[in-house]
């Protein structure tokens, strides 16, 4: 009976470990790439709180031909604090974030609400994850800084809050995951822009549904922003975007219990070809994709080696995943093509 005792002792520690954000299994860092697909938002509900919930999403429309292509890079701009990192699919659509091991700061970028399009800089940063972040931790933030709407600059002043309000199992197209996990993040940002008479007010919620340990990118979200303008050009919208992860390219945290893999990738940028090479008996195919997520090839590693021939492509950015023998990502990249 104390065998038991334990074992079903051991088993609940292990998966509370895993029902965890963290630093390391959250925080974006550079070389993160991502890819999402967009959804129907008829009719969508987040679905229940609490532990054991089940969010069933499996019969969702989804469209992936709209497709935003993620990257993290060391942050360069110089509007943003010195350290931290850009997360973005083009140079109108980046966010700035930092980290640590306690919690993941937002700094701002770009937003759009309709046909309202805004630039956001954080002089006192949001607050979007405390690290670790298990069922009920919760964090809130006064935030501030500096927002240019349309050709206009202003000042704003919010608060931001983030609960991890839900536990349980999660159902996709792509399959169903039991170590998810849900983070809803709300951000009120109530602005004032002089030299245009206008004021304003950007409520936006975000539920983020994670399969904790196997990536860092949310595997679903939902998110609803309103903007109610006043003055001369007074005006609201609210919309709702619902996303899934396109799941052959993320960035893999290797919850097999594997050694991370290594993969050499050379020469790279290339007009012509491009050779992979790893040591992993676990590495079985590779899979390249366009910028909008189109699946360009898939070939077969034989011995861990494979010469893909890139002359045909087009010049431009390309993503890749090392799959696995289950059809699970080992590991993630890019590579260039120029002729």
């Amino acid at each position: 009976m104390k065998k038991i005792y334990l074992s079903l002792i051991t088993a609940l520690a292990a998966f509370s470990a895993n029902a965890q954000l963290t630093n390391a299994n959250h925080s974006p860092v550079s070389g993160d790439v991502s890819s999402t697909w967009q959804c129907d938002s008829l009719a969508i509900s987040p679905g229940a709180s609490g532990a054991n919930a089940t969010w069933n999403f499996g019969t969702i429309a989804t469209h992936t031909s709209v497709v935003k292509n993620y990257t993290t890079t060391a942050n360069t701009n110089t509007a943003y604090p010195s350290t931290g990192v850009a997360v973005g699919s083009s140079p109108t659509n980046i966010s700035y974030y930092t980290s640590n091991a306690t919690d993941l700061k937002y700094w701002g970028g770009n937003i759009t609400v309709g046909t309202n399009n805004a630039t956001l800089v954080y002089t006192t940063a949001a607050e979007v994850a405390a690290y670790p972040m298990s069922l009920n931790t919760t964090s809130s933030a006064a935030t501030a800084g500096n927002i240019t709407l349309l050709t206009f600059n202003g000042t704003f002043t919010g608060n931001s809050t983030t609960l991890a309000d839900g536990t349980g199992t999660l159902i996709l197209p792509s399959g169903t995951y039991v170590n998810a996990m849900r983070v809803v993040t709300t951000q009120t940002i109530n602005f004032a822009i002089p030299t245009a008479l206008t004021n304003g007010t950007v409520t936006q919620k975000n539920w983020d549904y994670y399969n904790v340990g196997s990536t860092k990118e949310a595997w679903f979200s939902i998110t609803t922003s309103t903007i109610v303008i006043t003055g001369p050009a007074a005006s609201s919208s609210t919309q709702t975007l619902v996303t899934r992860r396109n799941p052959s390219v993320v960035t893999g945290l290797n919850p097999t219990g594997f050694a991370p893999i290594n993969v050499g990738v050379f020469p790279n940028p290339s007009s012509t070809t491009v050779n992979f090479i790893t040591e992993s008996t676990e590495a079985k195919q590779v899979a390249v994709y366009d910028v909008t997520g189109k699946l360009v090839a898939k070939q077969n590693l034989t011995d861990g080696k494979l010469t893909l021939d890139v002359s045909s492509y087009t010049t431009g950015l390309y993503m890749y995943s090392v799959i696995g023998n289950a059809n699970e990502t080992l590991k993630s990249g890019k590579i260039t093509v120029s002729h």
